[in-house]
């Protein structure tokens, strides 16, 4: 499996992403990174309460009425009501969903992929930084959809062959995280803020393109014991055994362009953003 999370936030290279959507929670976001991703996402949806984000930060740039999220969707119990009606009257899609089993990040996912398919990736505006049970709800419902996409796209595409065919982002303050599927995975990370390699000349500043990423990555097994083998980082394992009461590979640092992990469960990945990207 090929994973590339920067592609979204290489405005600068004139790189045509991956086509994808943009979800906003009810959590705080990431305004650098909304700002950038705002211009290139097909289609943007405010999960419920994550329209009264969406609409601050848009105020804030004096944009309210102009910088409109595509869709609005939810059981509707936490967007504020003006706010609602400021976008009813600029017809803004509003869909209230009442299913009591499905969380409004849930709905805003299987939403997009019944209305444009698994071909779109998906990026996730939400923090981790609030409470510890909707941190983890986030990520329960990052694995579960992981899953679920990528059993929907091993029907409907017949074998796969590897290649990044509608990822999976949730980007929160300060990190880039997803799930990586069991094999063998490939992580493209170029423009870490990393130390050169021994006896080369580091870029001066002013060729140097603005990093992407810190070099601060975790490796976390979710759903028991995980054998991890990797490359590309400073501290590389082979057949590791890792799992939460045990060992877990955090706070390691990438040393390569492309980074791999193979593990025969799936494990979560989360990457430190270039502190230009994180949120002020």
């Amino acid at each position: 499996m090929e994973w590339d999370p920067t592609q979204f936030l290489r405005e600068d290279e004139n790189i045509q992403p991956h086509p994808f959507a943009l979800v906003v929670l009810n959590q705080p976001i990431n305004e650098v990174a909304l700002e950038v991703l705002t211009k290139h996402a097909q289609l943007t949806v405010c999960a419920d309460g994550g329209a009264n984000r969406f609409y601050e930060y848009a105020k804030s740039h004096g944009e309210e009425s102009t910088d409109l999220p595509t869709t609005i969707i939810g059981d509707l119990d936490s967007i504020n009501p003006e706010i609602r009606a400021h976008y009813e009257n600029l017809d803004v899609e509003i869909i209230q969903d009442e299913d009591q089993y499905s969380t409004d990040f849930t709905k805003s996912l299987r939403f997009i992929q019944k209305s444009r398919g698994d071909g779109l990736s998906i990026l996730v505006l939400g923090g981790l930084g609030g409470r510890v049970d909707q941190a983890f709800s986030q990520i329960h419902h990052l694995c579960m959809v992981s899953e679920e996409r990528k059993k929907s796209q091993s029907k409907t595409q017949g074998n796969d062959d590897g290649k990044a065919k509608g990822n999976l982002y949730l980007i929160s303050e300060e990190s880039i995280t997803f799930i990586l599927h069991p094999g063998k995975n490939t992580i493209r990370t170029p423009r870490t803020n990393r130390p050169p390699p021994p006896d080369t000349t580091s870029p001066s500043p002013e060729t140097e393109q603005p990093h992407l990423l810190e070099e601060n990555v975790g490796i976390i097994p979710l759903s028991g014991p995980a054998s991890i083998t990797t490359t590309g980082f400073q501290w590389d394992v082979s057949n590791w055994e890792t799992q939460i009461g045990g060992q877990i590979s955090t706070s390691n640092h990438i040393r390569a362009d492309v980074v791999t992990v193979e593990s025969k469960v799936p494990v979560l990945f989360t990457v430190e953003l270039a502190g230009r990207l994180k949120r002020m």
